[in-house]
């Protein structure tokens, strides 16, 4: 008797937390849009990293422009390239173009790549 009581008092209890607990399935649309935050934030990062930097605040000759964006192997790791044109630091007669790698994860820069070459 006993026993028929505790697995019906278990059976109620399951089902009342079924109900209650309601569905957990991830909704796609709301994904997106938390992604697509993440990256304008990211973006932002990495060119205040890249305005930040000092050789840009010495020598730079147009703003950087974002030339490529890609989300690398998680929701919050994000890679950005830009490029802006600035003046030769061996040469000062001289336009070199740089192109910046800025690589984010959870909101931090983690890697920065910087190449610079001739324009012309």
């Amino acid at each position: 008797m006993k026993i028929r009581f505790i697995f019906f008092l278990t059976l109620i209890f399951f089902c009342i937390f079924s109900a209650v607990s309601g569905c957990t399935e991830s909704n796609d649309r709301n994904s997106g849009g938390l992604n697509e935050s993440l990256k304008e934030e990211s973006q932002q990062i990495a060119g205040n990293y890249v305005r930040d930097l000092g050789s840009y605040k010495t020598y730079n000759l147009t703003e950087p422009v974002l030339v490529e964006s890609t989300n690398l192997n998680c929701s919050s790791c994000w890679q950005f390239v830009y490029k802006f044109d600035l003046i030769s630091e061996k040469d000062h007669t001289m336009v070199d173009t740089a192109t910046m790698t800025v690589t984010i994860i959870e909101g931090e820069v983690v890697d920065f790549i910087c190449t610079q070459g001739n324009k012309y």
